[in-house]
């Protein structure tokens, strides 16, 4: 059960908080910021815990986060691994060193060669890993995005097919068919600028950048004229709001918007 929090967090101090999952605590009550939300989705997350059970994998099964459009947040697990999670993101432990991940997150593993950790995703690929850090994008219904930072990691696909990644590849995923390339300084700290708080668009049509723009501002997006679908955005925000934003995308890209609290309409001029 996915619990909405948006009134209880926007009263709250702008405060960052990082999350940890509890080892086998009762009456354990998570921590929350207006900066963060990591919500739990079983009975009020881990708020409550009505019995225990024996062993750490079964405890942390089926315990979930979710972060809500216009925050990020960052779930520390008890191996020692970080994750920060992009707006719109939910992290599904399944096990020990088993997650599932729907949406974008920055992974910091704790090295375990014997013991690999193991990400899935909504497309049906897994990410096996042993101690390394990397970016993963997979939102559903939005394609398959990985870079290797640091280490080795390894993606098994749903019909067994596998691929190694070594440091600074990135791999995208689109329509089933995958494509790896080598990205450059520039590419790497674009695929990551979301964790430091600023907004990239490299050349993105904008019929991709608009999910990046909900879910960044936790909006409403609609476009009245479809030629507009194929615009091409360029460029980098950070502390602007979602109406400086849509002025300076309609001043360089030709067309007009309209805001209604976090409904935005675009349409040609």
């Amino acid at each position: 059960m996915i619990m909405n929090t948006k009134q209880i967090f926007d009263s709250m101090p702008d405060t960052f908080y990082a999350g940890n999952i509890p080892s086998g605590k009762k009456n354990w009550i998570l921590p929350v910021a207006a900066a963060v939300i990591l919500v739990p989705l079983l009975a009020w997350g881990l708020s409550v815990w009505t019995k225990t059970q024996p062993q750490a994998s079964q405890m942390l099964a089926d315990v979930s986060y979710y972060v809500d459009k216009g925050v990020k947040g960052q779930v520390d697990l008890p191996d020692g691994t970080t994750v920060n999670l992009n707006s719109g993101s939910s992290l599904k432990v399944l096990g020990d060193r088993r997650v599932f991940l729907d949406g974008e997150g920055w992974f910091d593993v704790q090295s375990d060669p014997e013991h690999p950790f193991f990400v899935e995703t909504p497309s049906g690929i897994a990410v096996k890993v042993t101690g390394t850090q990397f970016n993963l994008s997979n939102y559903s219904k939005e394609d398959f995005k990985v870079l290797l930072v640091k280490g080795n990691i390894e993606l098994q696909g749903s019909k067994g097919h596998t691929m190694n990644v070594k440091p600074s590849e990135q791999v995208v995923v689109k329509s089933g068919m995958a494509s790896k390339e080598f990205a450059n300084l520039q590419e790497k700290k674009n695929a990551t600028a979301w964790k430091e708080g600023v907004l990239v668009f490299e050349d993105k049509p904008l019929r991709e950048a608009i999910p990046m723009l909900e879910r960044w501002y936790g909006a409403h997006i609609s476009v009245e004229s479809p030629a507009l679908l194929d615009e091409r955005l360029t460029g980098e925000f950070d502390t602007e709001t979602i109406q400086e934003v849509m002025s300076v995308l309609a001043l360089t890209h030709g067309f007009s918007y309209e805001i209604d609290h976090k409904e935005i309409t675009i349409a040609l001029k």
